[in-house]
């Protein structure tokens, strides 16, 4: 495995996390619990579609880059095992569920810029519920991600073993239903932590002795 590659997906992963920070100062869709909250939870406009639509792009981006180079990194320290399947699997059904999230988030602001203000209220609250389950479910998929991703550094010490302590930060993304935004911030902290471990210490590839490989060629041969 190219230590490069898996420096490079560090830094992928380091700009992922820090790319979604502006949609959470924005806000997050299970806040509004009136009709008028969900009305003003929208105010700010283009801003808000550049901070919960536009950047968030470079999230699932960077964040499928990041995973790419991850999982290759475990797969190559462990084989075809479930814990490097688990992390893939984990990883994809949390960046495909966050993109449908963030979709549904940003699609009653966008249609209020693209065609006016035409009265299409009556579609703002199911809009954001429909967000926020969306945003419940993707971290299921963190916290697969997460265990698995820690399971694996314990087994192969692909990267300093003390990273699996780091799997503690799955715990909070399977109660996002009732810590949202601590769950969502638990996973973004994971994500750049491992990103830049990934930055710092990437394994590098054994170099081949050669007086090791001719013995072992030696006893092959006996």
């Amino acid at each position: 495995m190219n230590s490069t590659t898996v420096r490079i997906g560090g830094v992928f992963g380091m700009v992922c996390a820090l790319a979604m920070i502006p949609a959470y100062v924005v806000g997050t869709p299970d806040a509004p619990r009136t009709p008028q909250a969900a009305r003003d939870y929208y105010r700010g406009g283009s801003a808000f579609i550049t901070a919960n639509g536009t950047l968030p792009l470079l999230h699932i981006l960077f964040g499928l880059a990041f995973l790419g180079a991850l999982v290759a990194m475990l797969r190559h320290a462990s084989g075809p095992s479930a814990a490097a399947y688990t992390a893939l699997a984990g990883g994809v059904f949390f960046f495909a569920l966050t993109a449908a999230g963030l979709a549904a988030e940003v699609a009653y602001p966008a249609t209020v810029l693209r065609f006016g203000n035409m009265p299409i209220t009556e579609f703002d609250q199911p809009l954001l519920t429909l967000a926020t389950w969306l945003y419940h479910y993707c971290q299921i998929g963190a916290a697969a991600m997460i265990f698995a991703t820690s399971v694996a550094i314990w087994r192969t010490s692909v990267l300093p073993k003390v990273t699996a302590a780091l799997g503690v930060l799955g715990i909070l993304p399977l109660v996002h239903y009732s810590f949202p935004l601590p769950a969502a911030l638990s996973s973004l902290v994971w994500i750049f932590m491992i990103g830049l471990i990934m930055l710092l210490a990437a394994p590098t590839a054994r170099e081949p002795d050669p007086e090791t490989d001719r013995s072992s060629g030696q006893s092959t041969a006996e």
